[in-house]
């Protein structure tokens, strides 16, 4: 097996190249021979053919049973980390690193390989003289699928047969001829000449959609040899010879469309996918790749052609014996020609190889075969089964022999087609490297199957993963033949080489100083590895305990592997304990609550690992008297905290209740328990009420009672009480009837909320926020009328002289105060802003009044104007039939304009947009109606036809042909129940179209919506007629007022966007505010960059000048730490200056100021 290389980050295209590379005998050979030289080359970490030369070594010589990497490689490309990560195009780094090699050392193994030599010509067609020009190229790139060239090429044949097709010069597009010194008809083309020893093929997959003008994949089938003759391609164009298919896209599509009704009448499916029947022996005398004719013998029945299977088998069974035998007593069995069966019913071509194992009678039911005749058992079956290549063979050694069989058999008739091919000339190529794509244009993943030249075997190298496969899986990477979406798995780049000539199954010579970096770079590995895992290993066996003695508390280190007798003579050095050992011990401990736990008697030669300690496990060192004995550890023994109730209690706070700690057994029953509670605090059983806490949140009950009367008799163990709970008691009242008083105590606890909120005196500018920093706990089942006195009480202000808001001082302010704290948004904690000002009356609240209606100017989207008029109060408790008639009170006092209300609309104004439309029975109340809100008054030519159930919405009729969008827009009513058969009638109407060809679509951001969207963006317009999904749900989820829909006559869409795509690129052209432009966009038109890859190549004389630079670099950075060390030792020396200058003047100050209190 080979060695696999590592993944990098997103480097499969470069692995997938390399591990051809390193399987291409004539470049690993060249590669080997290539020699290092210092005073020439680079240094090592820097040197491309070096570092390529050092990965190929260790490939080949595996010393590392498992994948390497290319990291050493990667560096020698002067790349950042981050290009690693960057996915490129495996065709694009062969060339940039054939040319990064080149330029390395002046190579010339890559032009010996991979050049070849080529002509562009333009040929006369008057006076037949040609005008030619000599080209060289590493690799062809040819077309696949082109739908602006409205061409397909099924074939590799094909596609070189159009690559060299030559194009007729004619009409604008004449040649000049300087022969005839004339425009003259010409042939323009490109012929090949010279062909090197590996041709290196690109199937062009990925081109231009001309509809959104973005990148795709072509997933299309493209079949390929696995023996390429390409002496016809070197003949002139007009003698090349090829089977003629028809590659315009109109007739692929009319065998696309007959391919489906086939489908749908026979379930047919395409023979080579194999996915939903087995191809008939017809078929698979059709399908032949190497054009030759398979020697199968067709039955005339069923019966016949199973007795015809057999006598092959028994055939083959008689070699298979001898080869078994053979195989047995030599291991180097070398398969032959003369060691397969030549009946043609078992070995035919290598296709038909292919086909028979998925024929019915390979891998089909065999349980009919006992009819047979004399012999046919079922052992004859089974062994049938084995030589098909059943994966359910249970002798290994038989299905590789069968394997090998199949695969010698598969070279022959290759060798064989060469020999065939090669009388043709010496132009004949061998199949050896696949190189996959999988995914599709913007990411995917790069594979490859390549052939092995030592044994002829073909293996797939998936990164790091390599595994030997059949040859035909190469067949099954040809592609689909109707690909349903642009991505998908096939063959992208293919390698052949020159067939003829005996290629060598020796691996090259490795230079011996390769050999031996490569195995102290593997030694220095293996110590790296091994120091790695031996701190590793310790770090694991580390172990920190948390100890205890008398009032130390220290953290001892040790390891897991510790005998416990050696841990607690550590500890007791760490400690300095002064007890014999036999008068110490150690034990685990609840040091929360001070409880002695397990003490590991009979332990002493047992590891800590094996006594579950654990990190920070906390263990209590034990002392006594030399006649004293040790207390046994009782594992029942349990803590319960018991909290009795006292009515000043507050909070469930642990420190504030004080519990009672109770140690007894969890074999005790809970009659047993309350013997105790009377025992110890006189309460009598009768009397006793002990309550667990219920924590499941949203539970009716707040506890669950453990000492009924069926409860009695249960043990602690029983009723799942463990260590460490928590229980309270409280004596029973004399009414039964009243609540529990813990109960009453959580559920106070459960509505328990912390309230912050500023002080109000504080002045606050525009856009600070206020400092909450006061806090207050309440129930919040309690009104906000509760809430403000306790504030009121709290800042020592009049309630009446602050208001409260909700969340901050933008807020809506609180105006019913009988509303509970609860309703106000306050579950367990919340902040209220509260501002200096008089309240509002409850239902009173001030609105902004405007009047609006839509734009009379021209818009691709729904655009409104508005005038603002006046402000007003009004009461919720108002119908908006009221409202109306107050407004159009107003309109004439204060702006002299006269409306009827029965003429008018109000809306809700949500931004720049006209929403939710108010209808006259509704309350006020009940529309959510808030202070400082825009109610807009519409303007109605005729009374309002929109019923309260109905919502509002536009329609807008869209022309592909004239790419136009109809204006004004058209208001439509639909219930939320309605249909959109339902919107198809009205629609109708409206726009005067047939009901039958209605298609339309919801525009969701209509704030950005352009014309250009309906080319650029994917949207999913519906066919209305008879179409049952309600509006209110999927797709077009119609919820509010103010909704946009653009409908369009489905008869009139364009097939040939192009024409489309031009127009929008105009109007984008000419656009005055790119950013507009670019904002209308959608984002899934948009791609990612591409990055160009680049191979840096460091050469001697680059080497050098970097050393320089970096020399000079250093002795800049030298020369300003010393320059910034000169400034801070001046600036020390001014300050010490400046302090004696100081300290004399303070002196002489000292000494004047004495001396005058003297005069004094």
């Amino acid at each position: 097996m080979y060695c696999g290389l590592n993944n990098l980050g997103n480097t499969c295209y470069m692995n997938s190249l390399l591990q051809t590379l390193f399987m291409t005998r004539q470049f690993r050979e060249a590669l080997f021979k290539w020699k290092y030289d210092e005073t020439k080359h680079p240094k090592k970490e820097d040197c491309i053919p070096y570092q390529l030369q050092y990965l190929f070594t260790k490939m080949q010589e595996c010393y590392e049973n498992r994948a390497t990497d290319a990291r050493n490689l990667v560096r020698s490309f002067q790349w950042d980390p981050q290009e690693s990560f960057a996915q490129h195009d495996v065709q694009e780094f062969c060339r940039v690193l054939f040319d990064a090699i080149q330029q390395s050392d002046d190579q010339d193994f890559i032009t010996r390989l991979y050049q070849s030599h080529s002509q562009s010509y333009v040929q006369c067609l008057k006076c037949q003289q040609e005008s030619v020009q000599n080209e060289v190229f590493l690799d062809l790139s040819l077309t696949v699928k082109s739908d602006f060239l409205n061409v397909y090429n099924e074939s590799l044949e094909r596609a070189l047969y159009y690559y060299i097709k030559p194009e007729k010069l004619e009409g604008d597009n004449k040649y000049s001829c300087q022969n005839c010194n004339d425009k003259t008809d010409a042939l323009k083309g490109f012929r090949l000449k010279a062909l090197s020893d590996i041709l290196t093929i690109q199937l062009n997959r990925f081109e231009l959609d001309l509809n959104t003008f973005e990148r795709k994949k072509v997933n299309d089938y493209v079949s390929f040899p696995f023996v390429l003759d390409m002496n016809n391609f070197l003949k002139p164009y007009d003698q090349i010879h090829i089977e003629d298919h028809p590659d315009l896209l109109e007739e692929r599509e009319k065998l696309k469309l007959q391919y489906e009704q086939e489908k749908l009448q026979s379930c047919f499916s395409d023979p080579l996918r194999r996915k939903n029947r087995k191809p008939s022996p017809d078929e698979r005398v059709q399908k032949v790749h190497f054009n030759d004719i398979p020697q199968i013998v067709p039955p005339e029945d069923k019966i016949q052609q199973k007795k015809q299977l057999l006598e092959a088998h028994q055939e083959f069974q008689q070699k298979f014996q001898s080869l078994k035998s053979t195989n047995n007593n030599n291991n180097q069995t070398q398969f032959t020609s003369q060691t397969i069966p030549n009946n043609p019913n078992l070995i035919l071509t290598a296709d038909e190889a292919y086909d028979i194992d998925n024929d019915l009678l390979f891998g089909g039911n065999l349980d009919n075969l006992g009819d047979l005749g004399e012999g046919t058992t079922a052992n004859t079956v089974k062994t049938i089964k084995e030589v098909q290549g059943s994966q359910k063979t249970q002798n290994q050694d038989e299905k590789e022999i069968q394997e090998r069989i199949e695969n010698e058999s598969h070279n022959l008739s290759i060798k064989q087609k060469i020999l065939e091919l090669l009388q043709n000339g010496p132009n004949v190529y061998e199949l050896y490297s696949v190189m996959i794509h999988s995914g599709g244009a913007l990411g995917g993943h790069y594979y490859a199957y390549i052939k092995s030249f030592e044994n002829g075997d073909w293996f797939c190298f998936n990164d790091s993963t390599v595994s030997k496969i059949s040859w035909k899986t190469i067949l099954t990477m040809f592609g689909d033949k109707y690909p349903k979406y642009n991505m998908g798995t096939s063959a992208y780049f293919l390698m052949y080489r020159r067939a003829g000539e005996e290629l060598s199954t020796q691996k090259p010579q490795i230079q011996e100083h390769l050999k031996e970096a490569i195995a102290k770079e593997l030694q220095e590995q293996k110590e790296r590895e091994e120091k790695w895992e031996r701190e590793k290993k310790e770090k694991e066996m580390e172990l920190k305990i948390r100890s205890f003695y008398k009032i130390i508390d220290v953290v001892i280190k040790t390891t897991r592997d510790t005998l416990l007798k050696d841990f607690k003579l550590q500890l007791r050095q760490e400690l300095n304990v002064q007890e014999e050992d036999e008068n110490t011990r150690i034990r685990f401990y609840n040091h929360i609550d001070n409880i002695p736990q397990d003490t590991f008697t009979n332990k002493d030669n047992e590891t800590l690992q094996g006594l579950y300690f654990n990190d920070f496990k906390s263990v209590l060192l034990e002392t006594k008297a030399p006649h004293e004995v040790f207390e046994d550890y009782d594992p029942h023994l349990m803590l319960i905290k018991l909290c009795i109730w006292r009515n000043d209690i507050e909070s469930l706070d642990e420190n504030e209740l004080k519990p009672i700690k109770f140690f007894i057994r969890d074999d005790k029953t809970v009659e047993q328990f309350m013997d105790a509670i009377t025992q110890r605090l006189g309460v009598p059983k009768n009397k006793q009420i002990i309550l667990q806490k219920n924590w499941i949140n949203g539970a009716t009950n707040y506890s669950f009672r453990l000492n009924q009367q069926h409860q009695l008799e249960y043990s602690l163990y029983d009723l799942k009480i463990g260590r460490n709970v928590t229980l309270y008691l409280e004596e029973q009242q004399d009414d039964p009837v009243l609540p529990l008083n813990w109960d009453q105590k959580f559920e106070c606890e459960k509505h328990k909320c912390k309230v912050t909120f500023n002080d109000p005196r504080k002045q606050l500018l525009p856009l600070e926020t206020p400092d909450y920093c006061f806090e207050l706990q309440i129930d919040n089942r309690k009104t906000m009328q509760e809430l403000k006195e306790k504030m009121s009480d709290f800042l020592g202000l009049d309630i009446d002289s602050f208001i409260v808001k909700k969340s901050n001082r933008f807020g809506e302010e609180i105006k019913d105060l009988t509303t509970t704290i609860k309703n106000n948004q306050a579950i367990g904690r919340a902040a209220f802003c509260l501002m200096m000002g008089k309240p509002s009356t409850k239902g009173i609240y001030k609105i902004k009044v405007g009047m609006g209606c839509l734009s009379p100017k021209y818009s691709d989207t729904i655009e409104f104007e508005y005038q603002d008029l006046f402000d007003m109060e009004i009461n919720s408790e108002w119908y908006v039939k009221e409202l109306k008639e107050k407004l159009c009170q107003k309109l004439e006092e204060l702006k002299q304009i006269v409306l009827q209300p029965n003429l008018i609309r109000l809306r809700y104004k949500l931004n720049t947009k006209l929403s939710q439309v108010y209808h006259n029975d509704q309350l006020l109340k009940n529309l959510r109606i808030f202070d400082n809100q825009t109610i807009i008054i519409e303007k109605l030519e005729k009374e309002d036809q929109i019923k309260e159930n109905q919502l509002l919405g536009y329609v807008r009729f869209y022309n592909p042909k004239d790419f136009t969008l109809s204006f004004p827009p058209q208001e439509i009513f639909l219930n939320s129940t309605d249909t959109m058969h339902d919107a198809s009638t009205l629609i109708s109407n409206l726009f005067n179209i047939n009901q039958d060809a209605i298609e339309a679509i919801k525009i969701n951001n209509v704030f950005s919506f352009a014309i250009t969207d309906l080319v650029t963006a994917s949207f999913d317009w519906q066919l209305l007629k008879f179409n049952q999904n309600v509006v209110s749900k999927s797709p077009w989820f119609l919820l509010k007022d103010s909704y946009f829909i653009i409908v369009r006559d489905a008869r009139e869409v364009p097939k040939d966007m192009t024409e489309l795509r031009k127009k929008v690129d105009d109007i984008l052209a000419k656009s005055s505010d790119p950013s507009k432009v670019q904002q209308k966009i959608p984002l899934q038109s948009t791609k990612p960059k591409e990055k160009a890859l680049k191979i840096t190549v460091i050469k001697k004389q680059d080497e050098q000048q970097k050393l320089d630079e970096q020399l000079k670099q250093n002795e800049q950075i030298e020369q300003e730490q010393q320059d910034k060390i000169k400034d801070q030792l001046l600036e020390e020396q001014l300050q010490q200056e400046n302090s004696q200058q100081q300290e004399v003047q303070d002196n002489t100050n000292q000494i004047q100021k004495s001396q005058q209190q003297q005069q004094d």
